[in-house]
């Protein structure tokens, strides 16, 4: 039954990371309008609890048969069942996406606290990822919410590395990506590395320790060129969080033995 809880568990998770990506971003905005005085801009309260999921096109509330993960938007055929408005794809996608994930770290780490610290770090890292997509930005409550997990795992030992490398991963990664950020920037002359993406490499040095960190840079840049060559998007602005995510993602799962 495992390995079906772990579906139902990801499917759940990934409905809330679905109201997360869409709901942080207004949230924040709002709290800046309130502190700049922008209260004439400010858009209605609103917090990942209320109000409650409705449709973005007619505005209706959402039923309870209508918002059950993956299969309501499949039986709906993506489209609202009151005003027949598309729903996006992203919705569906991330509940998959997480669904799987969380599957798969259950069927590598069965009955191991690892297994379900690597199911939040792939919470986090979905969060982070498709909001980057959206709005070229990496909040800091997720890139620290990596580097936090990963330090409180190794502290905890639930993790392979001993808590000296998972502290030591993490300045190894602040130090090599800022660096690489400060000389793109004198040589480019821009901004060529978010600081998101430095924070984002330090969180993801706690999970795979010093030596692994150059195995998720070639991973990410590799993935990352491949989608510049395909979308033709060399001269714009790439998000690098999603490929940095898929990069610490598959070396854990690549890089376990030198972990251990």
């Amino acid at each position: 039954m495992f390995p079906y809880i772990c579906i139902v568990m990801g499917l759940i998770t990934g409905s809330f990371l679905n109201v997360v990506i869409r709901r942080y971003p207004v949230m924040l905005r709002q709290q800046i309008a309130e502190f700049q005085g922008e209260t004439q801009n400010v858009p209605p309260g609103i917090n990942l609890i209320r109000p409650r999921s409705h449709c973005p096109h007619c505005r209706k509330s959402i039923r309870i048969r209508d918002n059950i993960p993956l299969i309501s938007w499949l039986i709906l055929k993506g489209r609202c069942s009151d005003c027949h408005g598309k729903i996006s794809l992203r919705y569906p996608l991330v509940e998959l996406l997480t669904a799987l994930s969380f599957l798969l770290a259950g069927i590598v780490w069965p009955d191991s606290g690892w297994g379900v610290a690597v199911m939040i770090l792939s919470a986090w890292l979905i969060a982070a990822s498709f909001i980057d997509l959206e709005h070229q930005w990496l909040p800091d409550i997720f890139t620290q919410g990596v580097l936090w997990t990963g330090l409180i795992v190794a502290w905890g030992g639930l993790s392979p590395l001993p808590l000296h490398d998972a502290v030591s991963g993490g300045l190894a990664g602040f130090v090599s990506f800022y660096t690489l950020r400060w000389l793109a920037g004198v040589v480019l002359r821009r901004e060529a590395l978010g600081m998101g993406d430095v924070l984002l490499f330090t969180g993801l040095g706690s999970w795979t320790g010093p030596l692994l960190l150059p195995d998720v840079a070639l991973v990410a840049s590799f993935c990352a060129l491949i989608y510049a060559i395909t979308t033709g998007k060399y001269a714009s602005t790439v998000p690098f969080g999603p490929f940095l995510s898929l990069g610490g993602m598959v070396t854990l799962y690549t890089g376990i033995d030198v972990m251990l």
